[in-house]
């Protein structure tokens, strides 16, 4: 696990042991935490029938909860979970946007350590298990970097890669992180630390009338800058954060959802507008 920033010297013993399971988290309060965590996956979803069924089939076996957050597919995506995965819940979500539905998982989640990852077969289900190992050694959330050694990404464009890199830098001098990846939503928690992230904001539902653009209003955070906004209010938050090596593929089908330069613009918005953000005790 690579240490960020200003949460090295606070990683220095590593705040939990998982022979023990104890952790000292943020305001000093001390948490028991298993050191063989249940496991929970939010996967928000819309119209990726054709690609969901590979992403459950790679979840390893530490994973016991399963939720998929429906977008209003207009395709068999609901059904293909119900398929592969009987076991899984299947949240029929409204249009509200991807950020809309991971905080709606995130809430509904009941595992011990809560991963979000996409359903397009982007992201390689196997690496959970990365994640969860970082969580036990110390880490409060967990993200993955494309680009760190061992990582990488066969999915940004040269335009998304310069874009990534400045909003990178931005957020790391804002919030004091050396963060080596910023826009990409492969990340794992603790479930104990989601009570610090504000997220029952984030899922009123964004009225219909409204255009999705808009950055102002209930429906800030529904858009592709939520992994941006969860990882800047947890380093408001004081909450330790690591990094994990990731690798990102192509989607497996069909076109993605991202618009690079309004979705960019959204990030920028997220990343000044959290640093006046104030966590709850």
């Amino acid at each position: 696990m690579t240490l960020l920033g200003a949460d090295r010297k606070r990683l220095e013993p590593p705040a939990t042991d998982c022979r023990t399971g104890i952790t000292s988290t943020r305001a000093g309060q001390r948490r028991l935490r298993p050191s063989d965590p249940s496991v929970s996956v939010v996967i928000p979803a819309k119209n990726e029938g054709e690609n969901i069924s590979w992403v459950l089939s790679r979840l390893p076996d530490c994973v016991k909860e399963v939720i998929v957050v429906d977008g209003r597919s207009e395709d068999s995506t609901a059904a293909i979970v119900r398929s592969v995965c009987p076991a899984a819940k299947v949240i029929e979500h409204g249009n509200s946007g991807k950020g809309n539905a991971i905080a709606t998982g995130l809430l509904a989640a009941e595992g011990d350590v809560v991963v979000m990852l996409d359903a397009d077969g982007s992201m390689d289900p196997v690496e959970i298990l990365l994640y969860v190992d970082a969580l036990c050694a110390g880490a409060d959330l967990v993200k993955g970097s494309r680009t760190i050694a061992g990582g990488g990404s066969q999915d940004l464009s040269s335009v998304r890669r310069v874009g990534n890199r400045a909003l990178r830098l931005f957020s790391n001098v804002g919030y004091r992180q050396s963060w080596s990846d910023l826009c990409y939503g492969y990340a794992a928690f603790w479930k104990d630390s989601l009570d610090h992230l504000g997220l029952v904001e984030l899922c009123a539902q964004r009225p219909e009338r409204q255009a999705s653009t808009l950055w102002r209003g209930p429906w800030y955070g529904h858009g592709f800058e939520i992994e941006a906004l969860l990882y800047c209010r947890a380093a408001r938050a004081h909450l330790r954060i690591g990094e994990v090596l990731s690798h990102e593929y192509k989607r497996r089908s069909g076109e993605s959802h991202l618009a690079t330069w309004r979705d960019g613009g959204r990030v920028m918005f997220a990343i000044l507008k959290e640093l006046r953000w104030q966590p709850r005790r």
